[in-house]
């Protein structure tokens, strides 16, 4: 069966062992959801939305799937909770073992009560762009009609972010 939806999710981590956090992730995302064809850089990041003294390793990758992006979201929070990843309880952000977002989903927009696409918050967050950059440079956001690249270059988001480790 041919995999026909391009999906791009970001992933996160730190807390633990934030490395093998991403791994695990992007093996279970292979085993569960479909083919992992692209892999971005891993980078390191100060915590965005919430302080914290634990730094995040991000990164995007880009997997091929035949799931609804309901389905999807549903397989995301299961990779997630077995992972370790605990209910956050109040809105706000907080640190995590693991954290998956689904930032495209072909060219798809879908909004309903819990679930956006494109993630809503995905152009203002260089830690989603500048991975998101190094896989999908040229794709464009179905929105703006920007590409990847071009949303990149006008985020005014100042956060610093290092390459942490070039292949996972």
């Amino acid at each position: 069966m041919e995999l026909t939806n391009s999906v791009i999710i970001s992933l996160g981590s730190n807390l633990g062992n934030r490395f093998n956090y991403l791994k695990d992730a992007i093996n279970e995302l292979s085993i569960r959801v479909g083919e992992v064809c692209a892999t971005s850089i891993i980078y390191e990041t100060s915590s965005w939305g919430f302080e914290s003294d634990k730094f995040f390793l991000n990164m995007c990758v880009e997997v091929r799937t035949n799931l609804t992006p309901q389905i999807l979201l549903v397989e995301l929070k299961s990779i997630e909770a077995d992972l370790g990843r605990e209910k956050a309880v109040g809105p706000n952000y907080s640190s995590r073992e693991i954290d998956l977002d689904i930032i495209l989903f072909d060219q798809l927009v879908f909004i309903n009560d819990t679930l956006s696409i494109p993630h809503l918050n995905y152009t203002k967050r260089r830690f989603v762009l500048q991975p998101l950059n190094d896989i999908a440079s040229n794709r464009m956001d179905p929105i703006t009609c920007l590409t990847i690249a071009q949303l990149l270059a006008n985020c005014t988001d100042s956060s610093e972010i290092q390459c942490y480790l070039n292949e996972i």
